[in-house]
């Protein structure tokens, strides 16, 4: 049955989350695009990660130099595909001390289904007007209930769970689901990063009170170079007036959402 209802979907979603049970910050990271191209788009990915010697790139893991090189390719690669209307990225983020809006109390479980929700019932169909036949692709999350997700959502045809390191745009969804949560609950860091002599942030930390880890160099070098291209290119992408990337509207192909409930 499911794989009857796929065959009628025109479009297709890959998602994963960012710490959804863990920290003040998480997020849910979307790629999205036309069915007919996401062959094309996966492969793509995958050759970025063969051309780099990595089997899976997530943020989790990018902690070094060469998972700096590699996210930052996959990132550059996305950006300018978003550029050419050949897929689109939405990350939804949200703070779990801003009260009852974002389901403080709750089950981790349990929020993370109104944000799945949230990210598919308001974010999707906006972002693809006139378009009700989608395929979502979210990473296995053997814990969530796909099916009765799918039930509250009748635009989507069908939801199916695959592995991330078998799906290359889960991968994308990841990273930027990771650097969306990352630009708010590090924030502090990144502030005191750019502190430092451009010669120093790549080593030791001078600055009294700075606590500047090996990863919090590599990704605040990724979240520096992701956001000057962003102004570069116009994007509309906010980062330091508010303390986190952040966009406006459902037009930039590159967005970043807060919920605000």
């Amino acid at each position: 049955m499911a794989e009857k209802a796929a065959q009628l979907a025109t479009h297709v979603a890959y998602t994963d989350e960012a710490q959804y049970n863990t920290g003040r910050y998480r997020g849910l990271g979307m790629v999205s695009a036309r069915a007919e191209n996401r062959g094309v788009l996966g492969v793509e990915a995958l050759r970025l990660l063969e051309a780099s010697g990595v089997a899976e790139c997530k943020w989790e893991k990018v902690r070094s130099a060469k998972m700096r090189f590699v996210a930052e390719k996959l990132l550059d690669w996305a950006t300018a595909s978003a550029l050419a209307g050949r897929l689109r990225v939405d990350v939804l983020t949200w703070d779990t001390e801003d009260g009852a809006r974002t389901g403080t109390g709750l089950p981790h479980l349990t929020n993370l289904g109104r944000m799945y929700v949230h990210l598919l019932e308001a974010i999707l169909p906006a972002r693809w007007p006139d378009t009700d036949g989608w395929q979502i692709y979210p990473d296995e999350q053997g814990a969530l209930r796909w099916e009765q997700l799918a039930i509250r959502l009748p635009h989507i045809a069908a939801i199916t769970p695959c592995r991330s390191d078998a799906e290359a745009l889960i991968q994308v969804a990841d990273l930027f689901a990771g650097l969306g949560v990352y630009s708010r609950s590090g924030y502090d860091t990144y502030e005191g990063w750019l502190c430092l002599p451009p010669a120093e942030r790549r080593g030791g930390n001078h600055l009294p009170g700075l606590a500047l880890s090996a990863s919090d160099r590599v990704r605040c070098h990724i979240l520096d170079g992701f956001f000057t291209g962003c102004k570069l290119l116009g994007l509309g992408v906010s980062l330091r007036t508010h303390r986190g990337l952040r966009t406006y509207g459902m037009t930039p192909p590159l967005a970043f959402h807060w919920y605000a409930g």
